[in-house]
């Protein structure tokens, strides 16, 4: 059995970070597997995959040299794995290559991409495609209005992350990490954060780590300069391990006005380090208010500074709120056990 996991890029999403916990643990389990990419051999991921001494190939030309290279590509495996409605779009032109193929698909964004053709390509799919996963009920839900598929036929899975053999400690410094991972887009909601944290005078208490770039940085720099903050806010960029990012880390903050999953959310209760988030999206679904992390209401800053105070005076409570997130993901979302149920599939 050999394995195409196919991509529309390797830049920094859900997606593309799905793709490469699955290739890290199929690889490790010697599984012959490779990567299809339409995007950039600079691409963020790109080099993190190699790395693992994966192949990732990389489709690039104008259309019908694509067509050639892909088509070239997909005759040498049994098993094609793709993982975003683009490259359902650019197979579209060679499906009788994949009708010979064990074709698995994982919707992975609960909105249509904005790229043209989409519908027509999904119904084109459907006399290729053998399984079809998606990583949330909201989008098996919507399946029908999407695409007109069935639910029935869509199978929910949930989003893989790598879980460490045991959770690191937390809540042993006199000052708190929190962090923030995401894009730095406005739903992220993270100058709002910075505000509050001046506003409270959370220095004497925490650090904030801003983990990631977008088009808010500016803004957020600016609130750093205006209050003074440098000494406790610290905008780190884009930082792509996930170690180096969380390894000193006590609390994750996620201030989001709309969520899907969030991976963040996912590899920091992995490490057993816990959350304090708006309830939105799928994020209720993980969270369990005060047993392994904490939820409150979009814009109710004074919940969240009175949740985070909670926390900040009771390191005990903190530390077995973080047990309780490790054990969970541990539990439900291990990728090991995320990828056996794809390997069954592929089968």
């Amino acid at each position: 059995m050999r394995i195409l996991h196919c991509v529309s890029s390797l830049k920094v999403g859900g997606a593309e970070k799905c793709v490469k916990n699955l290739v890290k643990v199929q690889s490790q389990k010697g599984l012959d597997v490779k990567v299809l990419s339409f995007g950039d051999k600079s691409d963020a991921f790109q080099h993190d995959i190699e790395s693992l001494g994966v192949e990732v190939i990389n489709v690039k030309g104008n259309i019908i040299t694509r067509l050639i290279k892909a088509s070239r590509y997909l005759a040498g495996f049994s098993t094609v794995h793709i993982h975003s409605p683009a490259v359902i779009k650019a197979f579209a032109p060679i499906f009788p290559i994949l009708l010979f193929k064990k074709v698995i698909y994982t919707i992975h964004g609960e909105v249509e991409p904005p790229i043209g053709f989409v519908k027509g390509s999904h119904k084109l799919a459907q006399l290729y495609i053998d399984k079809v996963f998606g990583v949330s009920e909201s989008i098996r839900e919507g399946i029908y209005k999407r695409y007109k598929w069935k639910p029935q036929d869509v199978i929910v899975i949930s989003n893989g992350v790598y879980c460490p053999p045991i959770p690191q400690n937390i809540a042993e410094q006199p000052i708190l990490n929190l962090c923030t991972v995401c894009r730095l887009v406005p739903l992220k909601n993270i100058a709002q954060l910075v505000e509050a944290f001046a506003r409270y005078e959370l220095r004497q208490f925490a650090k904030l780590n801003v983990f990631g770039n977008g088009p808010e940085r500016s803004a957020i720099e600016h609130l750093i300069t205006k209050y003074a903050l440098h000494d406790s806010v610290t905008l780190h960029g884009e930082v792509l391990d996930e170690d180096a990012i969380y390894e000193r880390q006590d609390i994750l903050l996620i201030n989001s006005t709309t969520e899907g999953l969030p991976m963040s959310l996912l590899e920091a209760m992995a490490r057993g380090i816990p959350a304090i988030s708006t309830s939105v999206g799928q994020i209720p679904r993980l969270i369990q208010h005060g047993e392994n992390g904490f939820i409150y209401n979009v814009d109710d800053i004074e919940c969240w500074h009175t949740l985070l105070l909670s926390q900040i005076h009771n390191r005990d409570s903190l530390k077995h709120v973080g047990l309780s997130a490790y054990e969970f993901v541990n539990q439900n979302y291990a990728i090991n056990d995320v990828s056996s149920i794809y390997e069954a599939a592929y089968r």
